[in-house]
């Protein structure tokens, strides 16, 4: 066996530790995107309780927003279509996430089939070598 049949298997193995490096940083960016909703997750659930909040006290309650030291008196009408302008946006920057967590999902998979697939054909092209060396071994005795 000559140099050439060993470039073959260091080019594969290269590309292989390529794609993990891929497969690496996708997995950090689903992990950074799970973050990111569960913190869109908790401000909905906190959106929400103001809304039921509200809902409770009544059309003849006086709502108060704490802006710094300071508790400012709000308009009903307005704290209500407030917060549900921040439920909605929180809604579709939830579902944002989600849409770029199932692309990452997808090309995570497809990526973790090729390295299976790389994985698979170095194994397979290890196990001719191997064939080859016992075989020059068994005809040289």
């Amino acid at each position: 066996p000559g140099e050439g049949s060993r470039a073959a298997p260091q080019g594969a193995m290269a590309a292989a530790d390529e794609d993990m490096a891929v497969y690496r940083k996708l997995h950090g960016d689903m992990q950074q995107l799970l973050q990111t909703k569960g913190t869109f997750a908790e401000q909905k659930k906190e959106n929400e309780l103001v809304k039921d909040e509200i809902d409770l006290a009544g059309e003849e309650a006086v709502v108060y927003k704490l802006i710094g030291p300071l508790l400012l008196k709000q308009d009903l009408d307005a704290v209500k279509e407030n917060v549900d302008k921040r439920l909605e946006f929180i809604g579709g920057e939830m579902d944002k996430v989600d849409r770029q967590v199932a692309a990452k999902q997808d090309e995570q998979k497809k990526l973790a089939d090729k390295i299976r697939e790389q994985q698979q054909d170095m194994r397979a092209k290890a196990a001719e070598e191997a064939r080859k060396v016992y075989q020059e071994q068994q005809g040289a005795s």
